[in-house]
Order: C-alpha cells, then sequence, then structure tokens
C-alpha cells in the first residue's frame, strides 16, 4: 500500500467497521456536501424574519406572494395543513389538524391581525339538533288529494357547504295546492362555523324509499317558512345526509390525488369527500394504534404503532386497505416525510420506505439497530429537501444533530451537521416554490444552507498497512486554502498541518504505524487527498 489516493469523497457507513470501508467512504463527514465526488462544505443558515411565537412546533409559507418574507403561520402545537382541494378557490382556505377541533380558515381571517392565522372557523357543519314544525295547513279536500309530507333541514356556511340534516319533523297529511307554514327552524347553533343560510327539504312519500328534495334557502335567522312549492318544482335530492364534521382530535391531515382529505384518530382513518373537506362520512377502523399518515399517488399509508398498512383507491367510500408484510411500527410522527414517489418514516431499525415497489428498511446497510436506537427516533423530526431527507434528533442525554440522507442515486448517502446544535430547530418547512428549507429557530425562520460556508470535517476509513510503514509526502488539492490535514497513525493524532497551496508537504519522518486515518477541514472545495511513501510516488498519480 504504497500509496494513497482519494479522488471520489463519499459518505458515512456506521455498520462497516472502519477497516473493511471502501477507499472513498468516511468515519466521519460533518457539514459536508457530497454530490459531485468532491469534498464541499455545507452553508450556514441565513435570517428571514423574526418569528412572531417562542418554538413553534409547526411553521407554514400561505399565499402566492414572491416576497419569501411575507405570509408565515406558524403554529404551537405538531399541525397538518393543506391547501384547499377546491380548483382556483376564490376564498384562498386553508384546513388543519392539531389533535384538536379541526380547523378552517379563508384568506380574509388567515391575514387579519399580525399573528397569522389570525383567526379560523371549525371544520365541518353541524345537524340541526331539533326537528322543525309544520305548524298551519290545510286538510286534503278528498282521499285522492292526498299528500303526506314530513321536512328536514340543514345549516350552510358562507362558503356553500352543507351540513347533513336535522331530524325529521313528524307527519302531516295536507292539500298540496294549499302552503304549509313551518315553524321551530332553529339558528344557528354555538361554535365558530359561520353558518348564513338553511336549506329546507321535504318528502312526499315516506318509508324506505323516501327521498328528501330541496324546497328552499332561508336566512339563518328566520325561523319560520311558508312552504307554497308544488311537488313537481320540488329540486334536487338532499346530497348531505351523512357529511359529518371530522371528529374532534383529529390529526395528520392530508389530501389525496382524487381530492379527498384524510386523518386519523386513534386507530380510525377518517375521509372526506372528495373537494368537500368539510365533509366526512367515510371510516376505516384498523387493528394497531394509529402514528400518522403519509402519501403518494393515488395511496396513503397508514403508520402505526405496529405494522403499517397501505390505502389505494379512487373512490373514498370503497377503498382498500392492505397490511404491509414487514413489521416496522412508525416511532415518530414529526418523521414521516412525503417524496412524491413514496414515505420515508423513523422506525425502531432505521428508515423505511414504502411506495409503489413495496416497503424496505432503506437503512439496513448503514445501522445496526443499536447505533440507530442512539439517536433516539422517536425525537426525529424531518423534511425531504433537495433529494434528501433531513433527519433532526436529540439524543436521550440531550445531545442535538442532523442525519442528512441522500436517496436521489446522487453524491453519497449519509452525512451529518450540526447545524441545530448550538440552538434548537422547532419547526422545519419545505418550499418547493422557491426549493428553500426554512426552519424555526430561535427567534427566527432561518433559511437552510443558504450562508457562508461551514468548517466542514471529513475523516477517511482506516488505510491498514502490512506491516508498520512511513507515509512521508502528501498533497491536497483544494479551490481555497488554508485547508486543515491530519493524521492519525494506529489511533492517535500524530500530525496537524495547515496546507497552504496545492503543493506536495513533507509528514513526519519516522512515523511508522499499520493504521492510517486522514482527516480534512475547511470551506474550500477538496478534489484529491494523496498519501505516499515517496515523493515520486506521488507524481505516478
Amino acid at each position: 500500500m504504497p500509496v494513497i489516493n482519494i479522488n471520489a469523497f463519499a459518505g458515512l457507513k456506521p455498520i462497516t467497521d472502519p477497516v473493511l470501508l471502501g477507499n472513498n467512504d468516511a468515519t466521519l463527514a460533518k457539514n459536508v456536501r457530497l454530490v459531485s465526488g468532491a469534498l464541499a462544505p455545507l452553508k450556514g443558515t441565513t435570517t428571514l424574519k423574526v418569528l412572531t411565537k417562542a418554538a413553534p412546533q409547526t411553521i407554514f409559507r400561505y399565499g402566492t406572494s414572491v416576497n419569501e418574507n411575507e405570509y408565515w403561520l406558524e403554529f404551537l402545537a405538531d399541525t397538518d395543513v393543506v391547501r384547499s382541494p377546491i380548483a382556483a378557490d376564490q376564498y384562498g382556505r386553508l384546513y388543519w389538524t392539531d389533535g384538536g377541533v379541526p380547523k378552517y380558515a379563508p384568506n380574509n381571517l388567515i391575514l387579519s391581525g399580525s399573528d397569522y392565522p389570525g383567526g379560523s372557523y371549525n371544520l365541518g357543519i353541524p345537524a340541526p339538533a331539533s326537528p322543525l314544525t309544520i305548524a298551519t295547513f290545510t286538510p286534503p279536500p278528498s282521499a285522492t288529494q292526498t299528500e303526506v309530507r314530513t321536512y328536514v333541514y340543514t345549516y350552510v356556511s358562507a362558503y356553500g357547504e352543507e351540513g347533513p340534516p336535522s331530524p325529521a319533523s313528524s307527519l302531516a297529511t295536507l292539500d298540496p295546492a294549499q302552503p304549509a307554514g313551518l315553524t321551530n327552524i332553529a339558528v344557528a347553533p354555538s361554535g365558530a362555523y359561520n353558518i348564513a343560510t338553511k336549506r329546507i327539504y321535504r318528502s312526499s312519500a315516506v318509508g324506505s324509499a323516501a327521498q328528501f328534495q330541496f324546497v328552499a334557502e332561508i336566512p339563518i335567522a328566520n325561523t319560520t317558512y311558508s312552504d307554497e312549492v308544488l311537488q313537481a318544482s320540488l329540486g334536487e335530492i338532499l346530497p348531505s345526509t351523512e357529511w359529518y364534521a371530522p371528529p374532534s382530535g383529529m390529526k395528520g391531515l392530508k389530501l389525496l390525488a382524487n381530492g379527498a382529505a384524510i386523518g386519523f384518530k386513534g386507530n380510525t382513518v377518517h375521509l372526506s369527500e372528495p373537494n368537500l373537506p368539510h365533509a366526512w362520512p367515510h371510516e376505516y377502523p384498523i387493528e394497531e394504534e394509529i402514528v400518522g399518515i403519509g402519501v403518494f399517488r393515488q395511496s396513503a399509508v397508514i403508520l402505526t404503532t405496529g405494522r403499517p398498512y397501505l390505502m389505494s383507491g379512487a373512490d373514498p367510500q370503497a377503498m382498500s386497505l392492505e397490511r404491509m408484510e414487514l413489521p416496522q411500527a412508525c416511532l415518530s410522527k414529526r418523521s414521516i416525510v412525503d417524496t412524491g414517489d413514496g414515505v420515508l418514516y423513523a422506525s425502531p431499525d432505521g428508515i423505511v420506505s414504502i411506495s409503489s415497489g413495496g416497503i424496505q428498511l432503506i437503512t439496513r446497510d448503514l445501522f445496526t439497530r443499536d447505533q440507530w436506537q442512539a439517536f433516539n427516533p422517536s425525537s426525529i423530526q424531518a423534511v425531504s429537501h433537495d433529494n434528501r431527507y433531513h433527519a433532526m434528533y436529540t439524543t436521550a442525554g440531550g445531545t442535538r444533530g442532523t442525519l442528512v440522507f441522500d436517496f436521489s442515486g446522487q453524491g453519497a448517502l449519509l452525512s451529518e451537521t450540526d447545524i441545530n446544535q448550538t440552538t434548537a430547530v422547532t419547526a422545519l418547512y419545505a418550499d418547493y416554490r422557491t426549493d428553500t428549507l426554512y426552519m424555526a429557530q430561535g427567534t427566527n425562520i432561518v433559511r437552510y444552507n443558504a450562508g457562508t460556508p461551514l468548517t466542514y470535517a471529513w475523516r477517511s476509513k482506516m488505510f491498514r498497512a502490512p506491516f508498520a510503514m512511513n507515509f512521508s509526502r502528501a498533497q491536497l488539492i483544494s479551490t481555497s486554502y488554508p485547508t486543515t490535514l491530519k493524521v492519525y497513525a494506529d489511533g492517535v493524532l500524530r500530525f496537524t498541518k495547515s496546507v497552504a497551496n496545492g503543493g506536495t508537504f513533507f509528514l513526519p519522518s519516522g512515523l511508522r504505524a499499520i493504521d492510517w486515518q486522514f482527516e480534512i477541514s475547511g470551506t474550500g472545495e477538496v478534489t484529491q487527498l494523496v498519501v505516499a511513501t515517496a515523493a515520486d510516488e506521488l507524481r505516478k498519480t
């Protein structure tokens, strides 16, 4: 082993013994960008704006403004936020869940005040609690002119969102040619529902074939109505019989490709009608307690305290559920990341990927279970940015760090950064419009990898010689200097040099060892490190 030539710098493989790593692999790769094979620095952060809340768990950029400073929403709890599934929604609505009452808000309410969101409404429209009364009517003049009626009514929001119907009124046998006087039509219930009107429906058939048809829409304050509509002039059949509000306590709100919204509570998956995020008639209970949900293409991944499930289908009332074969629980809801082609999450054994190709533990060649558990995977919050899975963790001892996994097929697979070591990152947001990762860190929203270059550290594998030998010459090629080189011999730091240029330089004479490692630190982009026992060997590389 007279020459060591490293000219394609790779990442970490902690599971592999340092002696058995590939020649370009690392035992330390911190604050590095490993894309082209060169050793390049990760950049630091730059401050975008001051937070309005202390340590928010979720941040979200609203609107379409090109000014990245504008319209940041902050939530103190872990919150799932989705944009409106309604095409060209004129109200600019957002919907969110945080484990309390599901919420939504239109543009003017979101941007009211200086602390966004400025307000919200409860998601869903309640059913009226009491039936209306058919107070006055004319009895039929003969049996041949009899019509038997019963009525229901619904609440309707200012945005046309309709809720489920009231209990049916008592039956009345009347003359269809004469008006019927309706009373006790309840006003809006308490709660932030933004109800503006009521819709009245009636049926002239009873029993299992009863169909309620539209009669009229009246202001929310009106408690009476005179029905003079003939049967032939009735409108549409009541569409909202089972359009229930989502349950209080629902979490994990996401949107499926068919426009349906999905969430969970306990061990039950809840689905809305397509493009009607206020109407939640569909429930799918499963065996395990649900931790979180990821979505990709036409599918939803239901992650639990046991095995994951794959839910797919085009119709929310006819979704299929497949219990997946790999028993890998999800340890952290905040570790769940949708990549577009699949879902990634933190399990007890490592990072799991679920996609159309199936389920696999994609870090099985990187960590042992004990190595992975040392990162305290239940603490992980993660985000997908720049084709990388950024996983921020806090160990049981309180040490913070970030693992960066590159699953794009480019560059190194694993590196680390200490970007959140001094000041904790409490929230992450990847904005695909600007291809920027934003973080809530300390008292600010900051941009990731957007500042001055950080000082990186990259340490090689352990090169084991067949016998004790001396490396006497080295050369380090970088785009800028100085760059620091450290030499470890038989596990001990024996030499440190600030390399000033690309020329060759001497290593300590008389230093003989079997195991050698080389560590590079700096901010310049390094393309090659060559270490040899003699000068003429360097010239051959």
